[in-house]
């Protein structure tokens, strides 16, 4: 009987570690249910409200103060301020660009902090740091954790091409093993569909090293490269 005691209790507290956690997803669930319903509207491409997006992007401040790391809550807070701060205009504001850039950087570092190994995390604070200032050495150490991290997931493969086909000269220079990676991976594994809407117009930089990849590839790619009339 004493043996059952013991057994029970732990149990019992088991039982109630349980449930107070339970409460505790339920609530932050609660908390930011429009958070994440916003986060589907935008990524399905269903119409949504200037308004509504600058409401909840202001909302998804609380993921960083109170410190939540739960992925859902925190993607889909980064999914909303990304598209607040694409609904601002430098040219218009600079003074309120700059504030939600700010805001961003911070979300994104909390992002990181809570799953740091993330590549899109990492490739996201990378874009946000290029627009204050394209520091080659920093971009570069930025984009290659987001290849360590995300080598082929094609969504920030992709991504990734956006922050390489518009780089500068040195950026890409510093950045080359990240950015040998990424051409070699799309060239060789991509679908040439995918190749042609990341490449449809690369940067005048970025250019010499897809001539060089395409020249290593093995004669059967390079044929159905040239059958999709992608060429470099």
């Amino acid at each position: 009987m004493s043996r059952v005691r013991p057994a029970i209790s732990l149990f019992v507290v088991m039982c109630g570690l349980f449930l107070a956690f339970s409460i505790m997803e339920l609530r932050a669930t609660a908390r930011f249910g429009q958070l994440m319903l916003m986060a589907r509207y935008l990524e399905t491409g269903t119409p949504v409200t200037r308004a509504s997006v600058t409401n909840l992007a202001a909302w998804a401040d609380g993921v960083v103060s109170d410190d939540y790391c739960r992925s859902d809550i925190v993607r889909a807070g980064l999914t909303v301020k990304l598209a607040e701060l694409d609904q601002r205009n430098s040219y218009y504001d600079y003074d309120a660009w700059a504030e939600g850039l700010a805001a961003t950087e911070r979300y994104i570092r909390h992002a990181i902090g809570c799953t740091p190994t993330d590549g899109n995390f990492w490739l996201r604070l990378a874009m946000v740091r290029r627009a204050i200032a394209e520091r080659p050495e920093e971009i570069a150490f930025l984009m290659q954790q987001s290849v360590n991290y995300a080598p082929a997931e094609q969504a920030v493969l992709a991504a990734r091409f956006i922050v390489w086909n518009a780089a500068g000269e040195r950026t890409l220079q510093a950045a080359r093993a990240a950015v040998d990676t990424d051409v070699q991976t799309l060239l060789r594994y991509g679908d040439v569909r995918l190749i042609r809407q990341i490449v449809q117009k690369p940067g005048e930089a970025l250019l010499p090293y897809l001539r060089s990849a395409t020249t290593s590839l093995p004669a059967e790619r390079q044929g159905e490269l040239s059958g999709a009339k992608i060429a470099f």
